[in-house]
């Protein structure tokens, strides 16, 4: 039996996916629920440690392929709407606050429910600063 999502970020991505959800897609979700708390820490001004934040490349690998599968479900309006949220806080800032870009713009996008596309790109997003953040290696893209 699968588990709530513990972000509400998170369930509502679970609820925008096909039914039943496949073990690969229960793993991201759990993933994205430790990535969001791992956030949370930081943008408190916490650390965080790579693995605790699911930045381990097994971690990477499972967002990859999570997110491959989905690469065409957004198109420029969506992309438009989180990087609308997420520009205001530029990859020159303290990583408190990078992190801080995120978890507010995930309870944006929770406040407003918005379409698929938008939650998908956000996580696609979401990669690229979490890199930038654990000092990932970026030759294979943003995730």
């Amino acid at each position: 039996m699968p588990r709530p999502s513990r972000h509400p970020l998170t369930a509502l991505v679970r609820r925008s996916l096909p039914r039943p959800l496949g073990r690969a897609d229960e793993s991201y979700l759990r993933l994205v629920d430790r990535r969001l708390a791992a956030l949370a820490r930081i943008a408190g001004g916490q650390a965080a440690r790579a693995a605790v934040a699911g930045m381990t490349a097994r971690d990477r690998g499972l967002a990859r392929r999570a997110l491959a599968r989905r690469e065409a479900a957004w198109h420029d309006g969506d992309e438009n709407l989180v990087r609308g949220y997420l520009d205001r806080w530029e990859a020159e800032r303290p990583p408190a606050e990078r992190a801080r870009g995120l978890v507010e713009t995930a309870s944006a996008l929770v406040a407003i429910d918005p379409p698929v596309g938008v939650l998908w790109f956000f996580l696609w997003e979401m990669e690229s600063v979490l890199a930038g953040l654990f000092e990932a290696d970026k030759a294979d893209g943003p995730c």
